[in-house]
Parts: C-alpha cells; sequence; structure tokens
C-alpha cells in the first residue's frame, strides 16, 4: 500500500459546505489540499456536491428571481397573519374605543372573554376568516376579515377595523386590497362587497382607492349616536381590483 498512492476523501457540512481531501503519498506523508482545491472527481468546476446531489451554484439573476417571490399576506405597510392567543386582549381593548365602534354595527362592550369566544367561533367555522392586521415592523393595528364565505357564487364580505392610534396611515387601505387580492387570487372568489356607513368618508376613501364601486345605499339603515344614518353597499370584482 506503501508504493502507491491512496486518496481519502473527506466531505464537511457546515453553515456552507466545503470540501476537504486528504492525500497520502509513498512516503507516508500526509497533506490537505485547500478547500478551493479539494473537488471530487465526480464533480465539475461549476457545482457543489452536497449529501450525494449536484446542486448548481447560485448566480445572481437566481438571488433576484428569489427576492421578487412575497408573501400574499403581505403588502407595502402592513402584513396579515393569524390571530393568535396573545392578540385578543389587543383585540378588545382597540374595538371597544367608542371612536371605532362609531362605524360598525356592534354597541355594547364585551369581556375579554367574550372577544376570546368570538374569536374561537370564528376559527372553527369554514365560512369566516379573520386576520390580524400588523405593520412591517410587527405593531398590531387592527383586524381584518371575510365573513358569509359563499364557495358556490364565489363571494364574500368584508369587515375591518383600524385602532385609531393608526388611522390616516394608509395602514386601511393596504390591508383591504391584501385581503382582497388574497380573496381573488387564492380562495377563487370573484366578488367581495362591504358596508359602510355614510358618516365614514375615511374609510369610504379606502375602500374606493382599491376599487370598491357604491351598489346601493340602505336609507336610515343604522342607528348611531342618538340617529339613523344611511349604510351604503360597496362591491368590488375580481378584475376591478385596483393594485399599488
Amino acid at each position: 500500500m506503501a508504493s502507491t498512492m491512496m486518496t481519502i476523501e473527506v466531505y464537511l457540512i457546515a453553515a456552507k459546505p466545503f470540501f476537504v481531501r486528504r492525500r497520502r503519498n509513498a512516503d507516508g506523508l500526509e497533506g490537505v489540499l485547500p478547500a478551493n482545491q479539494a473537488r471530487t472527481r465526480c464533480e465539475p468546476r461549476s457545482g457543489r456536491r452536497l449529501a450525494g446531489a449536484m446542486l448548481p451554484v447560485m448566480t445572481g439573476k437566481e438571488r433576484d428571481d428569489f427576492d421578487r417571490i412575497s408573501s400574499p399576506f403581505e403588502g407595502s405597510l402592513v402584513r396579515l397573519r393569524a390571530v393568535e392567543e396573545d392578540d385578543v386582549a389587543r383585540i378588545n381593548e382597540g374595538i371597544w374605543d367608542p371612536e371605532v365602534t362609531e362605524h360598525m354595527s356592534i354597541a355594547w362592550p364585551e369581556a375579554v372573554a367574550q372577544t376570546r369566544q368570538f374569536w374561537e367561533s370564528i376559527r372553527a367555522s369554514d365560512s369566516n376568516l379573520l386576520l390580524v392586521i400588523e405593520t412591517i415592523a410587527g405593531e398590531f393595528v387592527g383586524v381584518v376579515g371575510l365573513h358569509g364565505i359563499d364557495p358556490r357564487n364565489r363571494q364574500a364580505e368584508l369587515g375591518i377595523w383600524i385602532a385609531r392610534a393608526h388611522w390616516n396611515q394608509g395602514y386601511g387601505t393596504d390591508a383591504v386590497r391584501i385581503a382582497s387580492r388574497f380573496g381573488f387570487r387564492e380562495m377563487n372568489l370573484q366578488r367581495l362587497h362591504l358596508h359602510v356607513y355614510d358618516t365614514n368618508p375615511r374609510g369610504i376613501r379606502a375602500y374606493e382607492k382599491v376599487g370598491f364601486k357604491e351598489e346601493g345605499r340602505l336609507r336610515r339603515g343604522q342607528f348611531v349616536g342618538g340617529r339613523y344614518v344611511d349604510v351604503i353597499v360597496m362591491g368590488l370584482l375580481a378584475e376591478d381590483l385596483v393594485e399599488d
């Protein structure tokens, strides 16, 4: 064995794969080739071998392709995610702000336990979807949902509220756009609709920016703050969605 050249190849996997070749020469001395020279006989110079498979070397173009892949739950300002147990108290606090409920059909405050029951009933339902809105940095903003999901007619009702501290920052418009896009592209819906009071011009503008159009009006349809207000019905078809 001493009269022949024997090569022992050792493959090490660390944070970045690299290969080391140990070589014993005729005099019994060992040497280690530099990592950039240690290459297996079956490995071409253009690739790396990992776990028995040949992986191509990533180039700048492929990396750009990966960078363009974005989550369907993320927009330019906010992202949507599932409701977690830790969110229940924040939801209860944010939604029962009188200036928030002024624009909603709910009127009497609930305990945190009742908010949790509502969340659990939504989670167990096949016809409702409830998602937390948070900033890209992870700060709680509000809640958006698709309700009464109708597979036969491929439609649902959109509902949303934003905590008062986050008004007038574009978060509501971004969240409505993300939820609408998800409904059309991922849930195969073809139509969304919503109800908004005529006393909520901020909300109406946000919906119009995404492509919702007024489809009707329920005159004196809701009693709010000691008086009746009109309820505007707005609708959005998949082909009318306004992207960024």
